[in-house]
């Protein structure tokens, strides 16, 4: 049979009818994509739930076992006790501002935050203890970081002078003294162009942290972030002149080593004499002239200081080997540390570390802001040292 050519009108129909064909089968074609997309979104959903009802019970276990369980663990994994935890939780909230998020609690984020520094974790090892996201645990401990920073006010510690009738030996000689200062190295990752800058005199790369304390171990000023090749006088002389820097009444001290000036505000020992008191102990005579004797009770005075920063880096594994955060971070964990110190010898009465390291006011005056050489402050040492000479002399 002969085929007939189609008549324009025929083509035309023929050509809507495939068209409607060809939509039909994209339609198609998208209802059945669009059904498996839906269906797998689906099964995530599941699984996400899944996976979350099976992780929840176990990071409730978890942090129920550190900070409810019994003060052992919660001190040998946070550095305090369960009572001090939840006191400081509650600081945090009311006064630093950290709040509970969708999924974790402010004292999910607290013990985190204080295990890395009591332990010096990285950031992979607290994922896995927490059954947390490394992103989940890097915002908690910033956000932590914070909240404690802003405690300062709270837990920096207002020292109070030596008074006239005080009768405790290590301190009577010293009238009017508000604590001891020093400074120490923490060592500290920074870019290579910057580590001339950032090393010591024996080589480490750290950074200069002045601190000062009061006669109880607690902290009343730090000031960290200086480079370690920074001269001790020149970091003080920062510390004295900042607008909130370190201040001191007038008539009032703070006891230091010879590395800084002797003067006004500061009270060092004698140079060119026995001063660290192992020079005393063991078959080394007694002190042989009045600038002896007042090194040696300088010295024991001035260990406070020594006690404290001995305090704080077996209190926080992060202070004793550099980690990877940033200076600038750096310094503020620092800072932190400092706080949580003051805090805790303020909570506990039982503090585990100060066990094995026991013993071996406020005038409204003009404060002293220059770090100078003073006369009156050399003879002023000098009678006193004359007076301890005199007084051990008829004794």
């Amino acid at each position: 049979m002969d085929l007939q050519p189609l008549s324009s009108t025929e083509y035309i129909i023929l050509e809507e009818i495939m068209c409607q064909q060809f939509l039909v089968v994209l339609i198609c074609l998208f209802m059945a994509s669009h059904g498996h997309s839906l269906r797998r979104r689906c099964r995530n959903r599941r699984e996400i739930r899944y996976c979350m009802s099976v992780r929840v019970p176990k990071i409730i276990s978890h942090l129920h076992c550190i900070i409810n369980n019994n003060d052992s663990i919660c001190i040998d994994k946070l550095r305090m006790d369960r009572n001090a935890f939840h006191t400081l939780v509650i600081l945090t909230k009311d006064i630093g501002g950290l709040t509970d998020s969708k999924s974790m609690s402010s004292s999910e984020k607290l013990a985190m935050f204080l295990n890395i520094l009591a332990h010096h974790e990285k950031n992979r090892s607290i994922k896995v203890d927490y059954i947390r996201s490394g992103w989940s645990v890097s915002q908690a401990f910033n956000e932590c970081l914070s909240a404690i920073l802003k405690l300062t006010p709270l837990l920096l510690v207002d020292p109070k002078p030596v008074l006239e009738d005080e009768v405790e030996d290590r301190w009577k000689w010293f009238k009017g003294c508000l604590g001891a200062l020093d400074d120490t190295y923490i060592q500290i990752r920074v870019p290579s162009q910057y580590k001339p800058r950032y090393r010591t005199r024996k080589g480490e790369i750290a950074t200069n942290v002045l601190g000062v304390c009061d006669r109880n171990l607690n902290f009343t000023y730090v000031l960290p972030g200086w480079e370690g090749s920074a001269a001790d006088g020149h970091v003080l002389r920062d510390a004295v002149t900042r607008r909130n820097g370190l201040k001191i009444h007038e008539g009032n001290y703070y006891l230091c080593d010879g590395g800084y000036t002797n003067g006004k505000g500061f009270l060092s020992p004698y140079r060119g004499y026995r001063y660290w008191l192992k020079d005393w102990r063991g078959d080394n005579p007694l002190p042989q002239c009045k600038e002896e004797l007042f090194n040696m009770r300088h010295a024991r005075a001035r260990n406070v200081i020594e006690m404290t920063f001995g305090l704080l880096k077996g209190r926080w594994g992060i202070l004793r080997s550099s980690s990877w955060y940033s200076v600038k971070v750096h310094n503020r964990i620092i800072s932190a540390c400092c706080l949580i110190h003051n805090f805790i010898r303020r909570e506990m009465e039982v503090d585990p570390l100060d066990i094995d390291m026991k013993e071996q006011m406020e005038y409204q005056h003009e404060n002293i802001d220059v770090v100078e050489s003073s006369q009156e402050w050399t003879t002023w040492r000098d009678e006193l040292a004359q007076s301890m000479w005199n007084a051990r002399s008829n004794n």
